[in-house]
């Protein structure tokens, strides 16, 4: 099955994500480089054809990571963000260049990781755009943005509208239900949801766990169903470990009930409301 948007296409149902794999905002790490590599491919046998990276973890070394993975594996879809100090066309184009020689392909997607302090946003998205025309990148998006944010961009590009939005969302942050995801969904773009399990707590829930016996999975298959659910949303799930993987591609099998679906958003309602 796949996620599908008018201005994204279509892409896998999870999205591999690699914060913290290769080391983090600092320095690369390549001590466990081929575990984190047999991860990556190991997702992508499974068909999570989406991977998310960034020039900026492990300084670059992800992204690397992420070549040696794909390497043999011509449909694999990258996103890979940028330090928002390169807000600039030339910039913009001189970062993305250089994260596609360590990826050994053009990213699919590019975004900045969040919006520039200084600066208006459609400066943002024309250099964003510019790199989709000169053929740096296949389409680009907007990260950690707010509604508002979005309403504005999307008064800014001029032949390339963004394809995706991509922001903290989980059960226990549901605030972008309010606006960002209905505004993205009208508007034709895909939405990433970084952090669906908020780093392991969702899996140690006892509301899930008990849905989860019912079906004879875990509590984080649970969660990572429950997103699958919504349409044009795809959770961004770390994939540091061959058993993390395979866990969370088994979550595309479940079928959930729409009756626990709705037993789910009831008991986390609440963190709709959640302020940024």
């Amino acid at each position: 099955m796949m996620k599908c948007a008018k201005n994204a296409g279509c892409v896998s149902e999870l999205a591999l994500g690699t914060f913290g794999v290769g080391g983090d905002f600092w320095a690369a790490d390549t001590s466990k480089d081929y575990q984190w590599i047999q991860a990556l491919r190991k997702g992508f046998e499974l068909g999570i054809k989406l991977v998310d990276t960034s020039e900026l973890y492990g300084r670059g070394h992800a992204e690397e990571l992420v070549r040696i993975a794909a390497s043999d594996i011509d449909d694999v879809l990258v996103i890979t963000k940028i330090h928002p100090s390169a807000a600039t066309e030339d910039e913009v184009a001189k970062r993305v260049a250089a994260s596609a020689e360590r990826l050994g392909r053009t990213p699919w997607g590019v975004a900045l990781h969040w919006m520039p302090i200084r600066g208006h946003i459609c400066d943002v998205v024309r250099a964003l755009e510019a790199v989709v025309e000169r053929g740096l990148a296949e389409r680009y998006g907007l990260s950690n943005v707010t509604a508002s944010q979005l309403q504005q961009a999307l008064t800014c590009f001029k032949r390339h509208p963004p394809a995706f939005v991509e922001n903290k969302y989980s059960l226990l942050y549901r605030r972008d239900e309010l606006d960002v995801m209905p505004l993205a969904q009208r508007e034709g773009l895909m939405y990433l949801a970084y952090s669906p399990l908020e780093r392991g707590a969702l899996a140690l829930d006892p509301f899930l766990g008990q849905i989860a016996s019912k079906y004879g999975k875990t509590a984080a298959q649970i969660a990572l169903a429950w997103y699958v659910k919504i349409p044009g949303l795809v959770p961004v799930v770390k994939a540091a470990r061959v058993e993390h993987v395979l866990e969370n591609a088994e979550a595309l099998r479940i079928k959930l009930s729409d009756s626990d679906w709705e037993a789910i958003d009831r008991q986390f309602y609440t963190y709709r409301h959640e302020t940024r």
